[in-house]
């Protein structure tokens, strides 16, 4: 396939912008809608240098806005990563690190900052991890405008939970929420999609386009990687191309969909009026180090995510290069929509890095790892990153294990530097130590139930 269908995909898109106020978009935005794509890794994206046609809709946008082409996330898995992404803390700093820890109330999170500035507030969320009340995630939004698309059904084969694309109910809850919002008010909308994360279960349509013949075991199910994750099953290279190419699969086939939707926003004259901000919690792995899923380790293929951002104001094609955070995420919503942060946060206002200025100097961090099976016991937070530059050090506490990669020479972390460079490691290894003494203890609830239990074992979370 050529690039003409993403050609015009581009076209179609930059149309809608110019669709109201005479073609002048306004210099701020009005209204903003945060999309979290769970599990979604730039590399497998057109706008990053990927070669199959996964991403049409996102290419056009990454084409009309901003692009961050090296964005690490705050955690390598949902619940903290998302905890973060939505207050601009850190998981030592907001406290939620696993499932038995909530958001503080004390945390102002961006819904609330939006809902405090006379901003009407939704969100349409498809995952326990973020829209399980327990963890008050939706702390900003009310009961009514925070809708949580449960994610899995009964497998009548399997007798177990399967998980299923939801996507198509996601976007049109969210159609109904702004059906019926107060047009005189703005709004701020936050949607977080799971149809990239497995099970992987594209439609036939995307499947024939994406995939190749295969004639192994492989079913795409959550349960089965798990297995292979835990060592109790083995991949072959066919195994591992074709699960690639099932991920593909999804993708394109919830870019179409956004691509419907952003259509949706034009003929409603919401287009040009609203920032769009589109990025992930955490990456997949395909077997680069060894593992499959996503959740124990920190290598690229976890913590890269994609991060774009469009809409009024904003400047069309710009590349941003600067490493970048997750915990930016709020602070620079809140800094496009003028709205200044009621309390301190560990992200920056991105906005300097396509106006000409600069980023103060700081270190980047994720932790919060999680289900690391350690002589049959499952433990959490035992694995910490630290990232100065280019210069990235991974901390293991319970092996006492270190390893250092210099990104810019070795992308794919195959080098361990750690070994000859003990000054490197040991500089830090004491910034990351300054970092954890000002970590905060979370809010203890009550561990998951049964029925939650088996809902999280069926996401691969337990």
């Amino acid at each position: 396939m050529g690039n003409r269908p993403r050609i015009r995909a581009l076209a179609a898109l930059l149309g809608l912008l110019a669709t109201c106020c005479g073609g002048q978009a306004p210099s701020r935005p009005r209204n903003a809608i945060l999309i979290s794509i769970d599990t979604l890794r730039p590399d497998h994206l057109g706008c990053y240098g990927y070669q199959r046609e996964t991403s049409p809709t996102l290419d056009a946008l990454a084409a009309a806005g901003v692009r961050f082409d090296d964005v690490t996330a705050a955690a390598p898995w949902t619940l903290p990563s998302h905890a973060s992404m939505l207050t601009g803390l850190y998981p030592s700093h907001h406290g939620v690190k696993n499932h038995e820890e909530r958001l503080p109330d004390k945390i102002v999170t961006l819904a609330e900052e939006f809902r405090d500035h006379g901003y009407q507030t939704f969100a349409v969320v498809n995952t326990h991890n973020v829209g399980a009340e327990q963890f008050q995630l939706g702390q900003g939004f009310g009961d009514k405008h925070f809708r949580y698309i449960v994610e899995t059904e009964d497998d009548a084969k399997t007798m177990r939970l399967k998980t299923f694309n939801s996507g198509d109910t996601v976007v049109a809850t969210a159609k109904e929420l702004l059906r019926e919002r107060d047009e005189d008010k703005p709004f701020f909308l936050f949607l977080h999609f799971y149809d990239v994360h497995s099970d992987f279960t594209p439609k036939s349509e995307y499947r024939e386009r994406f995939v190749g013949p295969y004639s192994g075991r492989l079913t795409g199910s959550t349960t089965q990687l798990v297995k292979v994750r835990d060592g109790e099953e083995t991949l072959n290279e066919a195994d591992v191309r074709w699960l690639r190419e099932m991920y593909d699969a999804e993708i394109r086939q919830l870019d179409d969909l956004l691509g419907r939707f952003f259509a949706w926003l034009g003929e409603e004259k919401l287009r040009d009026e609203t920032l769009f901000v589109v990025t992930s919690d955490h990456g997949e792995e395909f077997q680069e180090h060894g593992s499959v899923l996503h959740g124990r380790t920190y290598y690229q293929e976890i913590l890269r995510v994609p991060l774009l951002v469009q809409g009024p104001g904003i400047p069309s094609g710009k590349v941003v290069t600067t490493p970048v955070d997750g915990v930016d995420v709020t602070p620079t919503i809140l800094a496009l929509m003028g709205i200044p942060s009621s309390m301190p946060r560990d992200g920056l206002d991105l906005t300097p890095t396509w106006s000409g200025g600069t980023l103060p100097e700081r270190l980047l961090f994720a932790e919060a790892d999680h289900n690391n099976k350690i002589d049959g016991e499952f433990v959490y937070d035992i694995r910490k990153m630290v990232r100065r530059g280019d210069e990235k050090l991974l901390v293991d506490s319970h092996t006492g294990k270190d390893e250092l990669y210099d990104l810019a020479q070795d992308r794919g972390e195959s080098h361990d530097l750690s070994g000859g460079s003990p000054d490197r490691v040991r500089d830090l290894k004491g910034e990351l130590e300054r970092f954890l003494a000002g970590e905060v203890q979370g809010e203890v609830i009550p561990p998951p139930t049964e029925e939650e239990r088996k809902r999280l074992e069926a996401l691969g979370y337990l």
